[in-house]
């Protein structure tokens, strides 16, 4: 089946920052300069520390790299036209025959505020990526790498009775062959994997969040917030598969690091404890991303943070996550299509090597909002839009998403849901306080 079943012009228009008032607007107007903003202060108050680090050569390389942010921030406020990308990287050919796509589908030369939200805000983040390749020493610089691990060892307390508590989960299942126990543990770590995108960086603009110590006491209340739920179709995909084979095999797209990320590590220990899962593929960003994105360093940063800790189940926990790594259980993947302009519509024809390795697996995990966002396009789909429908083509094998609503575009929900849930609260696409969890199960005879 071909990945491009409509025809663009038939397709809903994607969302903009030409609309105004609208959040893509407000993103590009008030959120991504105050994130710019963010980066020069760190910068400018660590320099000495980066100095230390990498040398005296590089305050000079500081000074550059400002300099280009502070364009780059004049460009986006003025809505000045998007650039092409000038440095030496592989990905350089690709964004850049993105733009020369677009300007040919707009009739006009991309810039900040007429193109789409989603191609404005990737391209963002690739430019600060590119103000830091231009310079010698610090090419591969993390200028989020801080508050990515601020923010969760403000966290530890909160991680530690969440271990613990899967540690007592595992311990009841070893004695016990309760199918319904062990759906509902599943489920208990389905949450704790999805609810952990309620402490995303990014959407508050890179300020840390301070969460409870017992996290767990709120799952049942927000299930309830929860307003596409196909956690049950989820477990008989799992169950189908594991009667099929014995060696299951899951990839699972990554979002946030820090909190999130241990959350997404104990949904992986769960299901590798239970025998429900064999393997494991981790999908991470190649280049610092919106904010808070994984990247392969901060998984280590994660675990050598907990094996240091003073709690014995996180330094457990922390040693299992290793063995399965260095066993190959767990195997870390970075693809540079992750950070690049497309949805995942044109994943099939822009990287056939991906989309072929993505559709010999048993089950794809897409977390966050991003990921949702690339999933559907984010195009102003009618929100009782089916799932599959807002896919466009993008059916390499069964998947579910796992996001907190922090953007427009939500499709499966049942009609007057959407105006229900207005009533209660005019920015609840907004707010991160609704979730879904969507799936699409590939069947046997699917194209």
């Amino acid at each position: 089946m071909s990945n491009h079943l409509m025809n663009e012009k038939l397709l809903p228009e994607q969302y903009s920052g030409k609309f105004k008032g609208s959040y893509a607007y407000l993103t590009i107007k008030d959120r991504l300069p105050v994130i710019l903003v963010k980066v020069v202060d760190f910068l400018c108050q660590n320099k000495n520390d980066i100095a230390q680090s990498y040398g005296e050569i590089v305050k000079e390389e500081i000074k550059e790299i400002i300099g280009r942010l502070s364009a780059l921030q004049n460009e986006m406020v003025t809505n000045k036209n998007i650039r092409f990308l000038v440095c030496d990287t592989p990905d350089i050919a690709i964004w850049n025959e993105y733009f020369i796509k677009q300007e040919k589908l707009c009739g006009f030369p991309p810039t900040w505020f007429e193109s789409s939200w989603l191609y404005s805000e990737c391209y963002f983040y690739r430019r600060i990526k590119q103000a830091f390749e231009l310079s010698n020493v610090l090419k591969e610089f993390d200028p989020f790498h801080k508050q990515k691990e601020d923010s969760f060892l403000s966290t530890m307390d909160a991680a530690s009775f969440i271990c613990s508590n899967l540690n007592e989960a595992l311990t009841d299942l070893k004695n016990s062959n309760d199918k319904t126990k062990l759906f509902h543990l599943f489920r208990r770590f389905i949450e704790v994997s999805l609810w952990g995108n309620k402490w995303d960086l990014s959407l508050t603009a890179g300020k840390e969040n301070k969460e409870q110590s017992n996290p767990l006491t709120q799952l049942n209340e927000l299930r309830n917030n929860i307003i596409v739920n196909d956690t049950d179709t989820l477990w008989q995909i799992i169950q189908d598969i594991n009667e099929a084979s014995e060696d299951m095999v899951i990839d699972l797209v990554l979002d946030n690091a820090g909190f999130e990320l241990f959350g997404d590590l104990c949904l992986l220990h769960f299901l590798q404890t239970t025998n429900l899962v064999k393997k494991f593929r981790l999908h991470v960003k190649m280049m610092p991303w919106f904010v808070s994105d994984t990247l392969d360093k901060d998984i280590h940063w994660l675990l050598e943070i907990l094996l240091q800790s003073n709690h014995k189940n996180l330094i457990k926990f922390s040693e299992g996550c290793y063995d399965n790594i260095a066993s190959g259980k767990w195997i870390i993947v970075k693809e540079k299509f992750w950070t690049c302009p497309h949805d995942y519509s044109e994943m099939e024809s822009t990287d056939p090597y991906l989309y072929g390795n993505l559709s010999k697996s048993d089950l794809i995990i897409f977390k966050g909002d991003l990921n949702y966002r690339k999933l559907t396009g984010d195009r102003q789909w009618d929100e009782t839009t089916s799932f599959k429908e807002a896919l466009n083509g993008f059916l390499p094998t069964s998947l579910v998403a796992l996001r907190t609503v922090k953007a427009d575009v939500v499709v499966g929900l049942k009609p007057g849901t959407s105006d229900k849930l207005s009533k209660i609260a005019q920015n609840w696409k907004f707010s991160g306080d609704y979730a879904v969890v969507q799936c699409y199960k590939k069947s046997d005879n699917s194209n």
